[in-house]
């Protein structure tokens, strides 16, 4: 039997002053359905080196330890300015706690929608921990006051955050049923656009870009048909709001970077999402998940019933508005509910 490769992280510029951190596991990572095709997984995390700095999307608990010590060889803690959340989960706190104890002064940027969720799970967390490499700080000239609070910044859809060195960041608000605070960010300095889940796929390998992306297309289509089939009218949105950037690279939150395929890409989302809209039988997947449990069940409902050839619609009822369900309902041809 050919022995596992070990979990590592794995680092590459990717654009002027920007550079990906992709934590990566080459076995199954979870046993969510996305999972299923076994091809292992990266969990991609962006380091912008400007006169700020900020950190995009660090990764889940499976790969705190690594993450951190890999991080702290390649940026000081205490000169991370903000750490931008694209969405906010239960394992990604586990890191991010960490992060904190040794970047205490970071600002956490996220959606409305994730602010009270970020503010009830890090409400007690204390911060008299010294930071690591305290010393490496002052002798930057970084000095510590007495008061180590969580600092978080809630954007507004198209706000701009200016980090210098031509980095504009320009954050628009792209919420699923799944993600309800799904954010991605552009770049104007370079012209990438952090895409968080969109564009991704569950592959690890060596390749960091998307050179060899027609074998890529079977992974891609899974992986959208597990996330997104459900969510397509969304989705279409979503397509129409980041079509406004000039963007020449996605930076996606698994998988390889699009670089070469983006337009095939774009388009494929387009087709798959048009194709979920002809179907002709309906169902409307109605649920609430507090802990998050009922909303992995329900995405391995929404997969069984897209394989079958019905259009399914997911609704996550604490996110949606009354007259929104009450017309989903009404126009499908069944619904399931779930809490």
């Amino acid at each position: 039997m050919t022995p596992t490769k070990p979990r590592d992280v794995q680092i590459a510029e990717i654009g002027t002053d920007t550079t990906v951190l992709r934590s990566r596991t080459w076995e199954r990572l979870k046993f969510e359905i996305e999972y299923a095709r076994q091809k292992g997984t990266t969990a991609n995390s962006y380091l912008i080196e400007a006169d700020s700095i900020a950190l995009i999307d660090p990764p889940g608990e499976s790969f705190t330890d690594i993450f951190l010590e890999e991080l702290g060889q390649h940026a000081y803690y205490q000169r991370l300015n903000y750490i931008i959340l694209s969405h906010i989960n239960p394992n990604r706190i586990a890191t991010l706690k960490r992060l904190l104890e040794a970047a205490p002064y970071a600002t956490i940027i996220c959606s409305k929608p994730g602010v009270n969720t970020l503010r009830s799970v890090l409400a007690n967390q204390s911060f008299d921990r010294p930071s690591p490499r305290e010393d490496e700080a002052h002798d930057l000239g970084i000095e510590f006051g007495t008061d180590r609070i969580l600092k978080v910044h809630v954007v507004r859809d198209e706000e701009t955050l200016d980090l210098g060195n031509g980095h504009v960041l320009q954050f628009r608000f792209v919420p699923t049923p799944r993600h309800p605070d799904a954010l991605c960010t552009f770049d104007r300095g370079t012209g990438i656009l952090y895409t968080d889940k969109l564009f991704g796929s569950h592959v690890c390998d060596d390749a960091v870009f998307d050179e060899h992306w027609k074998t890529l297309a079977d992974d891609r289509k899974y992986y959208f048909d597990c996330l997104y089939a459900a969510q397509s009218t969304q989705v279409e949105a979503i397509l129409l709001k980041i079509a406004e950037f000039p963007t020449r690279i996605y930076a996606p939150a698994h998988g390889s970077i699009v670089r070469h395929s983006r337009s095939v890409l774009t388009l494929d989302y387009q087709s798959w999402c048009e194709q979920q809209q002809k179907k002709d039988l309906s169902v409307a997947l109605l649920y609430t998940s507090a802990y998050g449990n009922t909303a992995t069940l329900a995405r391995a409902i929404e997969k069984g019933i897209t394989q079958s050839g019905v259009n399914v619609r997911s609704i996550d009822c604490e996110f949606t508005e009354p007259e929104e369900i009450t017309t989903a309902v009404q126009a499908c041809d069944g619904f399931i509910i779930g809490s």
